[in-house]
């Protein structure tokens, strides 16, 4: 009986995956290549990262969406289109966080026709015949992806929490309390750069701050993660 459950859970994982297509992508901010960004098709729930060239490679399908998101960037959303599932591949560009120095950038004048011509590149390469090209998904079985931010088990955890709660408790939800159960040090040492010993007093900080409560509530694990890396900022530059 156990067996034929789990044949029947991976011929599921079979269907489902032959649903969709390999899609080869690449991120990039002006003309680099950005290095271990997290790539997630929210719709599927699958999670990759770029390689050292900025490549990647995830399945999807048309109306699927795929978010982009890295610490030093900005979060970018993008719905899969007829025309990238007929190429097979994706560029997309994204713009920084935080630029605290002024620096020279050299940067192509017509941004379009700069993104064509990457997009060129990649019909020198064929993924699916050249196995030496494939791009590695360096993510573990847990999913956990860079910088110990995992969107998927953050999001089911928000979910339970908020959902568990009545509206009078709600109301009176203090995000200091919450906040600690979806993330763990890793990802305000390493993500938001706080020292340990600025964690709590960051998280007193959060329950201060108009929006902390109105963010948890939408159940939203982007939104948040955005939210805290707004606030580090401003946190950071208070007690400086």
């Amino acid at each position: 009986m156990t067996k034929k459950i789990l044949f029947l859970f991976f011929l599921f994982q079979f269907g489902y995956s032959q649903d969709r297509q390999l899609i080869q992508g690449k991120v990039i901010y002006r003309n680099i290549n950005v290095v271990a960004a997290n790539v997630i098709n929210n719709t599927s729930q699958s999670t990759t990262i770029t390689d050292d060239l900025g490549e990647f490679q995830i399945y999807a399908k048309e109306g699927d969406e795929i978010i982009f998101s890295s610490v030093q960037y900005i979060i970018r959303t993008v719905t899969v289109t007829n025309e990238i599932i007929k190429n097979k591949r994706l560029t997309i560009q994204i713009n920084e966080r935080i630029r605290e120095l002024d620096e020279v950038v050299i940067t192509p004048d017509n941004t379009e026709k700069f993104l064509d011509l990457k997009e060129e590149e990649f019909k020198g390469f064929d993924y699916a015949a050249d196995k030496s090209t494939k791009v590695e998904n360096t993510l573990t079985e847990t999913r956990q992806l860079k910088y110990g931010v995992d969107f998927v088990n953050i999001l089911k955890l928000l979910k339970t929490i908020i959902d568990s709660k009545s509206e009078e408790e709600k109301q009176n939800l203090i995000a200091s309390e919450v906040i600690p159960y979806l993330f763990e040090d890793d990802f305000f040492t390493e993500s938001l750069l706080l020292a340990s010993s600025q964690i709590n007093e960051f998280l007193n900080y959060i329950d201060t701050r108009p929006g902390a409560v109105d963010v948890l509530l939408e159940k939203n694990q982007f939104l948040l993660i955005d939210f805290l890396l707004n606030e580090s900022v401003r946190y950071k530059e208070i007690n400086e």
